[in-house]
């Protein structure tokens, strides 16, 4: 039987969970699969492109919801939290998506709709486009994170304080914010940091020239 794109892809997702991204190479990869290296040459030159493929694999499931007349806090909740969920649900799955700038079906799907929610909020594309990328920025950071502090053994407060007590005192604010470092509600976390960008979104708001801009593109497109 041929070997296609979307097995090798799946079996790289599965040996990622097994591996973590450092211990992933084509030579194990081609090994999961029974197969010889260059079979894998033939569809990927290289791990970059895998990686290219397996985080465009990693977006399946996410931005798929119709946003039509959505608010655009609602659509940037919801791709943040779907985008986090997709990450959390492979192991260094942050860290592959951070790694590449692929320009796959899954990936654009979200980044129209951030971006397109946000010009339809009234603001102009470039400002939509920044704004889009430090959520995105800011999810892969977070994971990224939480990734690393789920796999660390010794990562409680009590460890991270002793550490920290070596300083002889030098550090105050931390000593003081410590605690809520290791927060258990992960999640509050995370919405805070959503409402934080989202917030500052609300009074950086959409000039004159930009609310013009989304009026004329809607009489342009006739709604």
């Amino acid at each position: 039987m041929a070997l296609e794109r979307t097995a090798i892809v799946v079996a790289a997702l599965d040996l990622l969970d097994q591996t973590g991204l450092e211990g992933l190479t084509m030579r194990k990869l081609a090994e999961a699969l029974n197969v010889q290296a260059p079979s894998l040459y033939w569809h990927f030159p290289g791990k970059p492109a895998l990686l290219d493929a397996m985080a465009n694999a990693l977006l399946e499931d996410v931005a798929r919801t119709p946003v039509d007349g959505a608010e655009h806090q609602v659509v940037l909740r919801r791709s943040a939290a779907e985008l986090r969920r997709a990450l959390q649900a492979r192991r260094d799955g942050a860290k592959v998506y951070a790694g590449t700038f692929v320009m796959g079906e899954n990936v654009l799907r979200l980044a129209e709709t951030i971006i397109g929610a946000l010009m339809r909020s009234g603001m102009s594309a470039r400002t939509s486009m920044r704004a889009g990328f430090t959520l995105l920025y800011y999810v892969l950071g977070f994971v990224i994170e939480e990734q690393a502090w789920q796999r660390q053994v010794g990562a409680d407060p009590a460890n991270l304080a002793a550490q920290l007590a070596q300083w002889g005192g030098r550090f105050p604010a931390i000593e003081a914010a410590l605690s809520h470092f290791s927060d258990a509600d992960q999640d509050d976390r995370f919405n805070h940091g959503v409402d934080l960008i989202l917030n500052g979104l609300g009074q950086h708001g959409p000039s004159e020239r930009e609310r013009m801009e989304a009026l004329f593109r809607a009489l342009k497109s006739g709604r």
